[in-house]
């Protein structure tokens, strides 16, 4: 038998574990890679499941029903307050009252999906980091001007219970992207000159009482729509037949 042949031989059988050829020392490297790959993959898991856990607990979760107010300012006028354009398939809608209402039907609009891009693509508006659409097509963009004066787009944002001397935080990088993170904040997109004073939206008075629908609406249901109980209607009143007085049958003539 060649040497060729006889090592082959000895490298199969030390392959399948169950002998080692007189002289051969034990290769412990591949084991040991088993054993790697095993901690690293149970690691991974243990990580995994501790992002999905973190994630659900995230607020707003679907158990939450926050309200954000929320106003667009252009040129120092604040718009109408917005409207819903279709169902609210994620739990993010308006009432048309001014206020985000936030109950997240499940994870698109939970946690970090919080976002604000959410309502506005549920209200029909459109926002770049230098540019607004409003429903009705009219655009604003930064160095259009408000008065004479150019004028640039940002989102101020206020903490809750905000009064009018509170100073907001001013966000003109990733405004759309920009997180619900608590419950009774105060918004407003505002396109106005540099060094101009935004105020707090209109709507914020209406953070202590909003208007909520009786029961959380479900996926797919027309948001903003209250929905009505048909009123009881009494049933019809059946009018008798009148009693007919059997006729009166003339007597024959003699």
């Amino acid at each position: 038998m060649g040497k060729a042949s006889s090592s082959k031989k000895i490298r199969k059988v030390q392959q399948a574990g169950v002998s080692r050829a007189p002289g051969q020392r034990r290769n412990l490297g591949y084991p040991a890679l088993i054993v790697a790959i095993i901690l690293v993959g149970v690691s991974l898991v243990f990580v995994a499941r501790g992002q999905r856990e973190a994630s659900a607990g995230e607020k707003p979760t679907p158990k939450d029903h926050w309200h954000e107010a929320l106003g667009i300012d252009i040129c120092g006028n604040f718009q109408d307050p917005l409207t819903d354009v279709g169902p609210d398939r994620l739990g993010i809608h308006t009432h048309a009252d001014g206020l985000i209402h936030i109950h997240p039907f499940g994870s698109g609009a939970s946690g970090k999906n919080a976002q604000l891009v959410k309502y506005l693509d549920q209200t029909g508006v459109k926002v770049t980091d230098t540019s607004i659409t409003l429903p009705g097509g009219k655009t604003y963009t930064n160095g259009d001007k408000c008065d004479g004066k150019p004028a640039t787009l940002a989102l101020y944002v206020w903490p809750p219970q905000a009064n009018d001397s509170t100073e907001p935080k001013k966000i003109t990088k990733n405004i759309a992207t920009t997180r619900f993170a608590e419950d009774g904040g105060a918004y407003v997109l505002a396109f106005v000159p540099d060094g101009a004073k935004v105020k707090l939206p209109p709507s914020v008075k209406d953070l202590a009482n909003p208007i909520d629908l009786e029961e959380t609406p479900q996926p797919g249901d027309t948001s903003g729509v209250a929905s009505t109980v048909p009123a009881t209607t009494a049933p019809p009143t059946t009018t008798a037949p009148a009693t007919t007085a059997p006729p009166t049958t003339a007597a024959g003539k003699k």
